[in-house]
């Protein structure tokens, strides 16, 4: 939302441009066929804390798994077991959290269709999926007796332990490269700050003493006006 120029940004360039809010969004795909709500500034921002609240969510799982070990609990090994109930919440919390984040995605993608750090996000909620799924799936070999052909000398939490590390370093590596190159990459004035900066639109938004959408937008204009001047006269000199 920050590439946008805030949620206030989005909701009038929502407005301007006819853009419903999409609830048919994955994995909820079954309300594709229900009429789009439009886009306001309450409902983005119940989209938007949605993310938040999974990551305080993993946060306290964290607390309790560890505190948990520092208090020598031992496990039962039991997928349903009462020391497992917090995994098993996770589900739907994690679930209602990938809609609404996936909601998000999809309206900063129609704000940004020029800036490629748009793709940040989804690389970002691919590795969150593939990670935490590598996780349950993993509590549910071990707890459901599928995890049974290991060695004599190993224990069976050593074997699930060494096979997550090997298959996080794996998607690691291969889905975070593009993530980096993204990254690393020359960030581009997205076309929002510039239907902002259009005269029919400077009316509705205050200006860069204000602090507001219109002005950050006329200020990233100008940084990125020099940048490039100061790029050509350096590409200049080299030449000469």
């Amino acid at each position: 939302t920050i590439l946008c120029g805030g949620q206030q940004a989005i909701v009038n360039f929502c407005s301007d441009n006819k853009i419903l809010l999409p609830i048919g969004s994955p994995p909820i795909i079954c309300l594709i066929p229900c009429r789009k709500p439009p886009v306001t500034l309450s409902r983005l921002s119940v989209v938007s804390f949605m993310p938040g609240l999974l990551f305080c969510f993993k946060v306290s799982i964290l607390a309790i798994d560890v505190t948990l070990l520092l208090i020598g609990h031992t496990f039962s090994g039991n997928f349903f077991a009462y020391d497992n109930l917090h995994n098993i919440a996770s589900f739907p919390v994690g679930l209602l959290s990938i809609y609404c984040y996936n909601m998000l995605m999809s309206i900063v993608s129609e704000c940004l269709p020029g800036n490629t750090q748009k793709f940040l996000g989804f690389i970002l909620l691919i590795l969150f999926i593939l990670f935490d799924c590598l996780r349950l799936f993993f509590i549910f070999l071990t707890g459901t007796g599928m995890l049974t052909c290991v060695p004599p000398f190993l224990s069976q939490d050593l074997v699930s332990h060494i096979l997550k590390n090997v298959i996080k370093a794996f998607l690691a590596t291969f889905i975070g490269l593009p993530f980096l190159k993204i990254a690393s990459g020359k960030t581009e004035l997205n076309s929002l700050c510039s239907s902002l900066n259009h005269p029919d639109n400077l009316s509705s938004f205050p200006d860069s003493s204000s602090g507001g959408d219109s002005g950050i937008c006329r200020s990233q204009s100008r940084d990125l006006f020099q940048i490039n001047r100061d790029e050509e006269s350096t590409h200049r000199k080299r030449s000469k």
